[in-house]
């Protein structure tokens, strides 16, 4: 699948669920943005930087930054305040708050580890809130 395909599945997927949260969402225009949506509820609005992910082994592995072919941008918790990473076999949405991603890739575990190690894994069943 094309990267501009998958990122707009991403994208639309993201803004409905939002939307079933009860959240507003807005499109901003253009592509030169280090994010994708603007989310409003209740007076608090969120820049969120979209990123659609196929999982492999049980892992989501999103990447926290943009690249094209020129240049690698690592994103900076400034740059917005949520990172909603999508399964795209599942299109389930995961929120990652901008002040926890440390690196420019975050794995999100799916399924437990085959060791049932607990200590620096991520489970994406801890990102379902907003």
């Amino acid at each position: 699948m094309h990267t501009k395909l998958k990122g707009d599945i991403g994208e639309l997927a993201a803004a409905q669920e939002f939307l079933k949260r009860g959240w507003k969402v807005a499109f901003p225009y253009g592509e030169n943005l280090k994010y994708d949506l603007i989310v409003e509820k209740d007076g608090v609005f969120k820049r969120v930087q979209v990123k659609a992910v196929y999982p492999r082994n049980g892992v989501l592995h999103v990447n926290c930054r943009s690249s094209n072919n020129w240049s690698v941008v690592h994103y900076k918790p400034s740059d917005f305040e949520l990172l909603a990473a999508v399964d795209l076999e599942t299109s389930k949405v995961y929120f990652i708050d901008s002040d926890k991603i440390r690196k420019s890739c975050m794995d999100l575990r799916i399924n437990p580890t085959k060791n049932l190690q607990n200590k620096g894994v991520n489970y994406a069943n801890k990102f379902v809130n907003i």
